[in-house]
């Protein structure tokens, strides 16, 4: 537990470090100057039949760069905040816990299985009658489907809980645009208005600001399942992004919601690391001696962690179909 905190906490730093050093040396002041003087000098000609003076020119240039140091440094703190929301829910959250738990989780149980296959215990629990796959893989599958995304979920939190502290360390302004913080844009990015029908009218006429809290979010998910309940026929899933919507569409819409999508990743990672090993440990070796049991469990290792490397590659084509 402490080394994965750790590897969290580093991993967590070091992108929002990088993250904010990224933002905070990119100046868009010096192309915007030079803008200023290759396109307005023309347009006021064009307007006033006069070239610019020097001094219409200064005053220009001095308001703009007055608005831009109004509005840049918010508007990098936002662009911060909703960087790191996306990165760490819908990729590097899912993937770093998966990484992980493919030698904490996947190499346990290959060694597991791998000794009970070498002592031959599994020959043992058949002659008792009883399915060694139901003995060990059951219970595994049910356990690691609970821990995964709950750890997925503590991870990505603790990283997000370190960009809000390492962001104004680096210049970038905690209240954000006007009266947005960083964590009113962690919350709008996580958790925005599902583009579906009936969720999007449930939004609307339940908030008037725009903007709501996980609270507000629930209770507008219960308030549309309830209703659908009671009339069935009241429940429309289509896809409001689109105007000619499919049930592709709104299969689509709700897989790649944030907190759907951040879910299903850490589920059917955990699914892989835990299917490897039992293929590893039961069936690769099918006369496997103790001597072999490491090698089943470095094989189990990696080869849990490419396919998992492969199935977040499938999961971001799922995302970019996302309209």
């Amino acid at each position: 537990l402490v080394s994965r905190t750790i590897a969290r906490i580093s991993c967590g730093l070091a992108i929002s470090m990088l993250s904010a050093d990224l933002l905070q040396r990119l100046d868009i002041s010096s192309k915007v100057l030079d803008l200023v003087d290759t396109e307005v000098r023309p347009l006021i000609k064009m307007l006033t039949g006069e070239e610019a003076s020097t001094f219409q020119m200064m005053g220009i240039r001095f308001k703009v760069n007055s608005m831009l140091h109004q509005t840049v440094p918010p508007a990098k703190a936002t662009l911060y905040a909703i960087g790191l929301a996306k990165l760490f829910v819908l990729e590097v959250g899912p993937l770093l816990t998966a990484l992980l738990l493919c030698g904490r989780i996947g190499g346990s149980y290959a060694g597991k299985v791998g000794t009970m296959q070498a002592t031959n215990q599994n020959k043992l629990l058949k002659v008792l009658g009883v399915d060694p796959r139901w003995w060990t893989l059951a219970p595994a599958i049910l356990a690691a489907s609970l821990a995964s995304p709950i750890l997925t979920i503590m991870g990505t939190m603790l990283a997000l809980a370190l960009g809000g502290w390492v962001g104004p360390l680096y210049g970038m302004n905690p209240s954000g645009v006007g009266d947005q913080t960083y964590w009113d844009d962690l919350r709008d990015s996580i958790f925005p208005v599902l583009r579906l029908a009936s969720f999007e009218e449930c939004w609307e006429s339940n908030d008037e600001s725009g903007s709501k809290t996980v609270w507000e979010l629930c209770s507008s998910l219960f308030a549309v399942l309830r209703k659908s309940l009671l009339d069935p026929g009241s429940l429309d899933l289509r896809a409001t992004s689109l105007k000619a919507s499919t049930h592709k569409d709104t299969l689509i819409e709700a897989v790649t919601y944030p907190p759907i999508y951040h879910f299903l990743k850490a589920e059917v990672y955990i699914w892989i690391v835990i299917g490897v090993a039992e293929w590893v440990a039961r069936f690769y070796k099918p006369n496997l001696t103790p001597r072999g049991v490491p090698s089943v469990i470095t094989l189990s290792v990696v080869l849990s962690g490419l396919l998992v490397i492969l199935a977040d590659w499938g999961f971001s084509q799922l995302l970019m179909l996302r309209q």
